[in-house]
């Protein structure tokens, strides 16, 4: 798209349009659900479905009341498949319903009369996404094509001649376009021999995205030039506001700090009507940040400075979607991608001539056609360049303008790299709080991680942590060191210029806190985590709510302080809900995947539920997936677990 296009902008010192646009009528409460991959989307699923069945004094679902959802990395593909789905997909077909686990059982030959079977998922379900990740890692040499790097080869290398230096950087987005949101109608490109100049990344069909039809005809849609609804997609109506948290990589900081151990990175937002940077850098001096851009301008080339903020004139060479904002909150795993796209590279150059045929045949009219000599070039070519690249080679990368240099015009544009939200902050707390500045009072956070909660064995009256709330701990001000080295004192307290006390080094995250910890309020988190979870007995889940001050930070844009009400809540075993469970099929498999043998083969089916690793799990299978989401379903929802009643609770004195 080549015409020019007005661009709202939305600088530190004008209203949040985030904020403005969030339905008021709705209670003081944001949901957050961290990162953590398929796990992360799986706890989302079971956590969104219980706050839809749980109802509030007026008679509304609890999730009918929620006024923002702020989201990191495997949180985010949850989050935005369940706010900008189709308006055809309904709650029953997208959520599910929740079934007592004396009800859930395990069998792939046949169905049972009642109950859930764990091991089929419905087509348009939430949880079928981790299944879909099945095309990523694995491999199978007599079905290559089904492996979608193999498939990006064939075509982005080979067919379309494009190199990876070129195409690395976009590797993830197509993965997460075609896994999390192609079933959902949210993303459409497909490889075709004859569509020769679309790629995965610009294509015809790509929409931009926005809250609804009227905001974008009041706020976008206002020139003779303008887009039109065909180009967009669209929030569902009586939807939470959403809040995508994701990082840009900030100015070197060394020249200050020169013992910095990685790094800094600037939290970005993004809704669906702005995204941007309300922090800055705060150990360099910095050009990142300075407010919002329209979300749909995002990504735009910004080409002069001739209008009057608040609108800028900007070119279009793409539409930024959904699949970008969910590849960079989650781009944790782009820089994996490397090694087996080079495993692939590597076999076909090993295959002979008829095979190597075999695997190209299906991208010409006549297999007489094919020039084997220049494929294998390409391949050598390709497994040359792989080999120069480094793994942020494969890192999200898009032109940023930063609002607070639009004066410059053209001259700010830059490529920049941008990071997996979980990468600094893995809460969504962070962001949320940089957003609303005080305009919320309540936050029900869910840390859905792989951190076993546990108590460490006391020795000689020396020791007995617990360990707990460690993705937590950076908000407030606080270290986490997971060595044994430190087993005794694992949690301390951020030094002054953001030096971490167990390395001697400026640690990015030492930028990060955001609560006040002088009454030893992250103590008493992880305290109150352990006690809710039984002490060690794993009987109900782990929570605790916490009246906690807002703190100033200069990395987040926060200003405003205030108190607020904060419902931690942290993914760990629940014996409470396991011990109901009574098809003995499913119980031995979630017991032998909780035992010993875990450690030995982590690819086991169940292996560390509830605690599913990140990687070896990415890809779950249905029987996974549904056992999980179907626990934290129950822990939300029902009279029986405490964190039910402390839910509705928060919700009922909410205002």
């Amino acid at each position: 798209m080549n015409d020019e296009y007005q661009v709202n902008i939305y600088p530190n010192d004008t209203p949040n349009p985030t904020v403005n646009n969030a339905d008021a009528k709705r209670k003081s409460v944001a949901v957050c659900f961290s990162g953590g991959g398929s796990r992360a989307l799986t706890c989302a699923w079971g956590q969104l479905l219980g706050l839809h069945e749980l109802q509030g004094e007026n008679g509304k679902t609890l999730l009918d009341d929620v006024r923002y959802i702020s989201s990191v990395s495997g949180g985010t593909w949850a989050a935005v498949l369940y706010t900008f789905r189709p308006e055809n997909i309904t709650d029953a077909e997208f959520l599910g319903n929740i079934y007592p686990p004396s009800q859930l059982y395990y069998d792939k030959d046949k169905d049972k009369p009642n109950g859930l079977n764990v091991t089929k998922m419905a087509a348009s379900a939430l949880g079928k996404v981790p299944q879909n990740f099945a095309n990523l890692f694995e491999f199978n040499p007599i079905e290559p094509d089904k492996n979608i790097l193999f498939e990006f080869v064939h075509f982005m290398m080979i067919v379309k001649d494009i190199k990876i230096e070129t195409s690395a950087k976009w590797l993830w987005m197509y993965v997460v376009g075609k896994n999390v949101l192609a079933d959902f109608g949210l993303y459409s490109y497909s490889f075709s021999k004859n569509a020769t100049t679309e790629t995965p990344w610009n294509y015809a069909d790509a929409k931009y995205f926005s809250l609804s039809h009227d905001y974008a005809y009041k706020n976008i849609f206002i020139n003779g030039n303008a887009l039109s609804d065909a180009n967009f997609v669209y929030a569902r109506t009586n939807c939470p506001m959403l809040i995508v948290n994701t990082n840009v990589i900030g100015k070197d900081c060394t020249k200050k700090y020169p013992l910095m151990s990685a790094p800094l990175q600037i939290p970005m937002q993004v809704s669906a009507v702005s995204a941007g940077i309300y922090g800055t850098n705060p150990c360099a001096t910095d050009t990142i940040g300075g407010g919002d851009v329209e979300s749909f301008g995002f990504s735009s080339s910004l080409l002069s400075s001739k209008s009057v903020p608040p609108v800028v004139p900007a070119e279009f060479s793409r539409a930024y979607t959904l699949a970008d904002i969910a590849a960079c909150s989650s781009a944790f795993y782009a820089a994996a991608l490397a090694a087996p796209l080079k495993a692939i590279i590597d076999w076909l150059l090993k295959l002979g001539d008829e095979h190597l045929s075999n695997q190209f045949s299906g991208f010409v009219d006549n297999a007489e056609q094919l020039d084997l000599k220049d494929i294998r070039s390409k391949l050598s070519s390709m497994q040359e360049e792989i080999q120069n690249l480094n793994t942020t080679s494969f890192v999200p990368q898009y032109n940023y303008w930063p609002v607070g240099q639009v004066s410059q015009g053209a001259a700010a544009n830059k490529n920049t790299e941008f990071t997996d939200g979980g990468d600094l902050e893995n809460t969504g707390v962070a962001g949320l709080l940089a957003q609303v500045q005080g305009t919320v009072s309540n936050i029900i956070a869910f840390v859905n991680g792989d951190d076993v909660l546990f108590k460490h064995i006391e020795v000689l009256g020396i020791g007995g942590q617990i360990i707990a709330a460690t993705q937590m701990a950076a908000l407030f001000g606080v270290a986490y060191d997971p060595s044994a080295l430190h087993v005794l004192k694992p949690f301390q307290n951020y030094l002054a210029d953001g030096i971490n006390p167990f390395t001697g080094l400026t640690d990015p995250m030492g930028f990060l806190q955001v609560f006040d910890n002088s009454g030893a309020e992250f103590d008493a988190l992880r305290t109150g985590l352990y006690a809710a979870n039984g002490n060690g007995d794993e009987t109900d889940p782990a929570f605790f709510l916490q009246k906690l001050t807002v703190v100033p930070n200069t990395l987040l844009g926060i200003t405003q302080t205030n108190s607020i009400n904060v419902l931690w809540v942290q993914n760990a075993r629940v014996n409470t809900w396991q011990n109901q469970i009574t098809d003995e099929t499913l119980k031995t498999k979630i017991e032998k995947g909780q035992g010993k043998l875990r450690l030995i083969d982590p690819l086991i089916e169940f292996a560390g539920f509830p605690y599913y690793s990140t990687f070896s799990k990415i890809h779950q299978t249905a029987a996974e997936t549904n056992t999980l989401a179907q626990m934290w379903a129950w822990c939300v929802s029902h009279q029986d677990s405490p964190l039910s009643v402390a839910i509705t609770k928060l919700f009922n004195s909410a205002v």
